[in-house]
């Protein structure tokens, strides 16, 4: 019989649980006594990835080490720690008592020396120090816990203060929520706004940036980025302005066959919204337009894996009942995705019977060569060495310490 674990043990495995998402999470914060308040504050804090990768767009656009920063929505400090290490002096500034007092004995953990820590919510009528850059990470939860998305919403609002903040600074880089609406956030920052960047980490997007600036200009463009997806560790990315998506002709793939590759665009491409664009360099045919699916070109360099997950072909059926009950008399193992039909993943799912594993991938969609279909695809062991692409990121994609 299974021993019953006291309260004590039972702290010690949620501590336990703790440490390993700070691990990895935060891998450089760790074996140092570091303080995490709460799980929540580790939860909605930028990895060391996302942080690092905040740190080189800003070094990039400010054209080397800030002599200021100044972070009016500090948390547990993950970016505030990034900047501080590039910067001459970081301003931490949180309304959360518990947090500054976190933060302040990280950073001395961190050995970072150059902060001044700043309890106080971030207002119209702040005192907040002339600087290079300001960054923002407004709360994203309500006080009843529910996530929020519109950027009214978030406390503190800064659609309202990004005026206010630019009087302050040259630049102002906020990360929003990746459910944000990026064509609602362009009318709502307006001329202000330069860039937004979608960044993507182990097939998932993780934050969406937002870069402003006092100096008015052209918008820059929108860049997809999948960090450390390159064979070197480096970032893949994809960037592009939305009227050339706009103006880009559709591609209709055409064959679906057997044998041919298949490709999924990751996740950070199609929030930034590049469907129709990617077609074009990489000579990619798209299954219908509101199918956000592609076939590769016979014989032709495939893109980026960074960009696209890459599938072989190994059957194609008709979507009916029929064959929903031969694949599912087959017991198959495979994982299932339902694109542009009216069903979801999960009512797809639970008609074919299918359970996780074998590296099958089982796509219900609609495709204009061959109506609606399933495409039992598997992984392309023929291509286990990656196909160079040429193809080179747009200037602003760029990015180096």
């Amino acid at each position: 019989m299974k021993k019953k674990r006291g309260f004590a043990g039972i702290l010690e495995s949620l501590d336990e649980a703790k440490d390993r998402r700070l691990e990895r999470k935060l891998p450089g914060w760790t074996d140092r006594g570091i303080v995490v308040p709460s799980s929540l504050a580790l939860e909605q804090c930028s990895s060391s990835a996302t942080a690092s990768y905040k740190v080189r767009l800003a070094l990039s656009r400010l054209g080397g080490r800030p002599e200021s920063v100044c972070d009016i929505t500090g948390g547990l400090g993950a970016d505030s720690a990034a900047f501080a290490a590039v910067a001459g002096r970081l301003v931490y500034m949180e309304r959360n008592p518990v947090l500054v007092e976190a933060a302040r004995a990280n950073f001395s953990a961190l050995g970072l020396d150059n902060v001044e820590f700043r309890c106080e919510e971030v207002g119209p009528g702040s005192e907040i120090p002339e600087c290079r850059l300001i960054v923002a990470d407004p709360a994203r939860r309500s006080e009843s816990g529910r996530k929020l998305f519109r950027l009214e919403d978030c406390s503190p609002d800064i659609g309202a203060l990004a005026p206010y903040l630019l009087r302050k600074a040259e630049w102002l880089m906020v990360k929003l929520s990746p459910m944000a609406d990026i064509s609602v956030l362009a009318a709502r920052f307006g001329a202000a706004l330069r860039e937004v960047h979608v960044v993507g980490s182990g097939g998932e997007v993780r934050e969406l940036l937002c870069l402003l600036s006092r100096e008015v200009g052209e918008f820059r463009g929108i860049t997809a980025v999948e960090l450390g997806a390159r064979e070197d560790g480096s970032d893949e990315c994809f960037s592009f302005l939305p009227e050339e998506e706009k103006a880009a002709e559709f591609t209709a793939a055409g064959r679906l066959e057997p044998g041919g590759i298949l490709l999924e665009p990751r996740a950070c491409l199609l929030k930034a919204g590049a469907f129709k664009l990617p077609c074009s360099p990489f000579g990619l045919g798209k299954l219908a337009p509101s199918t956000h699916l592609y076939m590769a070109p016979d014989g032709g360099e495939l893109p980026p894996r960074g960009l696209f997950r890459r599938f072989v072909v190994k059957e194609v059926l008709p979507l009916n009942s029929a064959s929903i009950r031969e694949l599912k008399s087959r017991g198959l193992k495979a994982d299932v995705s339902a694109r542009n039909l009216h069903l979801s993943s999960d009512e797809l799912r639970r008609r074919l019977g299918c359970m996780p594993g074998d590296g099958l991938h089982v796509f219900g969609c609609s495709s204009l060569c061959r109506g609606n279909v399933l495409i039992i695809a598997g992984p392309p062991e023929e291509f286990t060495v990656p196909c160079p692409c040429t193809t080179e990121p747009a200037d602003n994609c760029r990015i180096s310490a």
